[in-house]
């Protein structure tokens, strides 16, 4: 910032130095000056186009990033969204080992019941002897009995086996679910692992990102500055050719009229003599102006502020666009003298045409010039063709009006116009 202030400081004093060592008014302009002025102005000018380009291409660094910051968000939502459910799928899968747990403890417990059980009655056949169902079944008076002993042994057997296999499919279902449990848990882990570490990195990218947008907002606020620094100074040089530039009109004006004056007073006793020749003639101004464009009437952008459709911000317009098709023919508005006639960045091919009086009137954007600079001539003669030259986004005529060192709205002067987008 501090290198820009100085930048603008340099360049007010060297503007001041300019002004200050060549006032307007203070001697006769000469066509090398205005070059001089105009290779100057021209140079502003590309300085300042470059230091759009530049605000551009940064404006456009900035939104490419901030969409890149907007798909890095996206992205890391979802990475949180992955992580918060397959913490849910763990946690539900603890909840299903929870309950196998408790089916495992319940079938240990009825293990454990049917083993005391169990012992007991091997507790009670040691006391009645090693042959306890043996001498049972001896003990029988006959088949009957027999096989009544036969049967409550048997189904107590069986009740034990039953007893066994629950708990064993029990603890086989558990260690399946537990197996199971395990093996999906090691995936999810791994998974919520990975998806931790491309959110970490998505996280840094994200401040990463947002870094370099503050970074080109900086850029671009200084390229900013910087344009309307250049923008300034263009405008100055812009007012100063153009005050020159009339001077330089008004001085050859006086210089033929003075001419002129001298050959009537050295000629007065000599006769009649032959009648005036047709381009060198002076030709002064009617004090009224007829419509530049014969062939249109439509205006497509008023005098006044508006926002200038080349340099995309509000911006005072210093005259009227007419919008006729493009080599349609430009005349002069009201006769004078030629004081500019030539290309510029922002006009384009214009002519300037000093009516006398204090009046002035532009006419830029032409696709060609029909007239040069100290030409004469007449009101309604063609000065040259509707074009898209300098800043022009299509045909048009830009019509300026001057008056007293500043810019008069046109349409005071017309009536009937049509008026279109504007």
């Amino acid at each position: 910032m501090p290198k820009i202030k100085k930048r603008i400081l340099s360049l007010l004093m060297v503007l001041c130095l300019l002004f200050c060592l060549a006032p307007v008014s203070a001697f006769a302009v000469t066509q090398s000056e205005i070059d001089q002025i105009q290779q100057q102005k021209e140079a502003l000018s590309a300085k300042r186009w470059e230091s759009q380009q530049k605000v551009d291409e940064l404006e456009s660094r900035q939104a490419s990033v901030l969409e890149q910051k907007a798909a890095l968000d996206q992205r890391n939502q979802y990475a949180l969204e992955q992580i918060q459910l397959i913490s849910q799928q763990i946690d539900l899968y603890a909840e299903m080992i929870a309950d196998k747990g408790k089916e495992v403890d319940a079938a240990r417990a009825l293990e454990e019941e049917q083993l005391a059980r169990y012992r007991a009655r091997v507790r009670a056949m040691e006391e009645n002897g090693n042959y306890g169902f043996l001498s049972l079944i001896l003990k029988t008076s006959n088949l009957g009995e027999l096989l009544t002993v036969m049967d409550d042994v048997g189904e107590i057997m069986e009740s034990d086996k039953q007893l066994e296999q629950e708990y064993i499919a029990a603890r086989k279902n558990t260690e399946k679910v537990l197996a199971e449990y395990e093996e999906v848990k090691t995936e999810l882990e791994a998974n919520q692992a990975e998806l931790k570490a491309e959110q970490a990195e998505l996280e840094a990218q994200i401040e990463e990102a947002y870094a370099m947008i503050a970074a080109l907002q900086d850029d671009i606020d200084k390229a900013r500055e910087e344009y309307e620094i250049n923008m300034a100074a263009e405008d100055e040089m812009v007012a100063y050719f153009n005050e020159l530039s009339a001077q330089f009109a008004r001085e050859q004006e006086e210089a033929r009229k003075a001419a002129q004056q001298a050959a009537a007073a050295a000629g007065g006793g000599g006769g009649g003599g032959s009648g005036g020749g047709g381009g060198g003639g002076s030709v002064s101004g009617t004090g009224s102006f007829v419509w530049p464009v014969p062939s249109c009437t439509i205006v497509t952008s008023r005098y006044g502020n508006r926002w200038h459709p080349i340099l995309n911000k509000e911006r005072f317009h210093s005259g009227i666009d007419i919008g006729a098709a493009d080599g349609s023919a430009i005349v002069a508005s009201d006769g004078g003298t030629v004081a500019v006639a030539q290309y510029s960045d922002s006009y384009g091919n214009y002519v300037m045409i000093n009516h006398g009086n204090g009046y002035t009137t532009v006419y830029a954007h032409m696709s060609s010039m029909a007239v040069s600079a100290g030409q004469s001539v007449s009101q309604g003669d063609t000065i040259g063709y509707v074009g898209s030259t300098g800043w022009s986004t299509g045909p048009h005529c830009h019509f300026e009006i001057r008056s007293g060192g500043g810019t008069v709205d046109p349409e005071g002067y017309f009536s009937g116009l049509t008026y279109w987008n504007c």
